[in-house]
């Protein structure tokens, strides 16, 4: 009866729909340097943060796609005090990730190696140097998605990818350096 129940297991998990992603893993910053696509990582950082998490994951291809794997990656910073700064990495189906939901929050743009970002924070208030409780960038397209929809506006982007930046608990003087100091991780 127990080899039955293990063939019967077997089975069921090889019929199973494929997951739409697939974790590789923790990862390092120098693994960041080793995929295709550009991997953003800053220069400068706050005092005391540190790479806490990356990761790298691999976006499946669509039914109209063919064949391939596509990656992303995800990179958490944080210093002793929880503070943090973390880059996410997304290929297509993006929404405003900005979005606060709340009466205490403010909008401005900046600008970046990538172009112009917009970015909202909470609580409001135009003084920089003010420790923010959030901060999140809307996604910003890199050069390579940038280049794709030049090409074709309605492909799906192989290479290109839209970047999007947070932070907690910094200023937002702090978060324009991180930003203007981001550099390609290869």
């Amino acid at each position: 009866m127990r080899k039955f129940l293990l063939l019967m297991t077997a089975v069921c998990l090889s019929l199973a729909p494929p997951v739409a992603r697939s974790a590789r893993g923790p990862g390092t910053l120098e693994d960041l340097a080793k995929i295709e696509i550009i991997c953003f990582v800053p220069s400068w950082l706050p005092a005391g943060f540190r790479a806490k998490h990356v990761a790298i994951i691999f976006d499946e291809p669509g039914p109209d796609e063919g064949g391939g794997r596509f990656p992303l990656y995800n990179v958490v910073y944080e210093n002793d005090q929880k503070q943090t700064f973390s880059i996410d990495c997304a290929r297509e189906g993006i929404g405003d990730r900005n979005l606060l939901g709340t009466d205490d929050s403010e909008d401005v743009a900046i600008s970046s190696p990538l172009g112009r970002m917009d970015v909202v924070y909470t609580p409001k208030g135009k003084r920089k140097d003010v420790r923010k409780t959030e901060i999140k960038s809307n996604w910003t397209s890199d050069a390579n998605m940038v280049a794709e929809k030049a090409k074709d506006p309605q492909a799906h982007p192989v290479l290109g990818r839209y970047h999007g930046f947070s932070a907690t608990g910094i200023t937002l003087a702090q978060f324009e350096k991180i930003i203007r100091s981001l550099r390609p991780a290869r």
